[in-house]
């Protein structure tokens, strides 16, 4: 929706250039006394009586999701899961590589070190069973 969609639904509208006033519909409103105006992202809506915004959607037949106008889909909700395990999976073969490298280079491992190489594995395990399911 955008804030055309929303000022169509109101009465006694007036105002202009992103900012409008208009009667509430959560209350009787005599006079306007909601506040309206577009952000970036959403309508921002406020009634100077005190009704929640909730309310005021709901007498609209609008649910708060509704004011904003680019609603999060399942399909790029699971795109940025997907970025932020194969991130999670990178950053954990790393830590683990290394590890790796100085044990056969190096040194002995502290008991540190093996606990981390140890909690990366299984990590990873985690990370590609999830990826995969």
């Amino acid at each position: 929706m955008n804030a055309q969609d929303i000022l169509d639904r109101l009465e006694q509208v007036t105002g202009g250039n992103g900012k409008w006033i208009a009667c509430c519909p959560s209350h009787l409103d005599k006079s306007p006394s909601l506040a309206i105006s577009e952000a970036v992202d959403r309508v921002l809506v406020h009634c100077f009586a005190g009704c929640e915004t909730t309310d005021v959607t709901s007498a609209m037949g609008l649910n708060l999701a509704d004011l904003f106008y680019n609603k999060l889909t399942s399909c790029e909700l699971t795109k940025r899961k997907l970025q932020r395990f194969e991130d999670a999976l990178r950053h954990e073969r790393l830590q683990v590589a290394i590890i790796n490298s100085v044990e056969m280079t190096e040194r002995p491992l502290t008991v540190y070190e093996k606990e981390r190489r140890l909690l990366g594995q299984q990590r990873i395990d985690k990370i590609k069973g999830a990826l995969h399911e």
